[in-house]
């Protein structure tokens, strides 16, 4: 979906669907599911049984993620958290922490790179290159402590530098990387994605809302899957006019 029906659509006909967010939350402790944040599930050795880990990508919508927090505070869940810098806004990710959930970057720090220097094509990504960003994420994670006092995990997020050049910022964060600078994990690391059953990601009201990976969140549950990540997007699911503007205006800002 291109040019002005996409304006439409983002515009016109994104309905709310936080109340749609609380019922999946309900009904998953209801079939007895644990709720809990990457981070809890990591450093309980990856309980057995039935579990929903609930992540967060924030890339431009922080009052959805304040929404969505307010809905877990309520149900006495946690989850993960993952804030650009884009859309950090330090009181709320101050209260997100201080309620036991998990906070961590969201980084762009390759793509960022990649973007600076016109490159066109994975291959000019040199060694010096890859050391000088190991560099800026460690800077970035340093401010982020210094700022909020914690952070345990990162995670990438697939800017559109990463899909022209088929490269996630992920690649600067391997095992050396995380122990130099303690972190536990990479919301991407192999290690956790084979431990996940079913893995399921929303988009948003140009994809008709759908559910990336084979089904939704509802029929994984209901059908008893074991360990269920849901990765979600606050843009996708808080909706009304202004916001739906707001959000546009920052899409088209960052575009490149």
């Amino acid at each position: 979906m291109k040019g002005w029906k996409r304006i439409y659509h983002k515009l016109f006909r994104q309905k709310d669907r936080m109340s749609e967010y609380e019922d999946l939350l309900k009904l998953a402790l209801a079939k007895g599911y644990r709720v809990m944040s990457l981070l809890e599930w990591v450093q309980q050795a990856y309980p057995e049984g039935h579990v929903l880990l609930l992540r967060h990508d924030v890339d431009i919508d922080a009052c959805g993620a304040e929404r969505m927090f307010e809905v877990e505070r309520r149900l006495q869940v946690h989850a993960s958290y993952y804030f650009r810098h884009l859309t950090m806004k330090p009181a709320l990710i101050k209260r997100i922490l201080h309620e036991g959930f998990e906070v961590g970057l969201h980084y762009e720090t390759l793509a960022l790179e990649m973007k600076r220097l016109r490159l066109t094509d994975k291959k000019e990504i040199s060694p010096e290159i890859l050391c000088f960003c190991r560099q800026q994420l460690a800077k970035e994670i340093q401010d982020f402590r210094m700022a909020f006092g914690s952070m345990t995990s990162l995670c990438s997020h697939g800017a559109a530098w990463n899909r022209k050049l088929g490269t996630p910022n992920y690649i600067l964060v391997d095992e050396s990387f995380k122990k130099d600078y303690n972190i536990l994990f990479e919301a991407y690391d192999e290690s956790l994605r084979e431990r996940i059953t079913t893995y399921i990601s929303d988009t948003s009201v140009t994809d008709n809302s759908a559910w990336r990976y084979g089904k939704s969140p509802g029929e994984a549950i209901e059908q008893g899957d074991s360990v269920i990540l849901l990765l979600t997007h606050p843009e996708h699911w808080n909706h009304h006019f202004f916001s739906n503007v707001r959000k546009l205006w920052l899409s088209f800002r960052d575009r490149n």
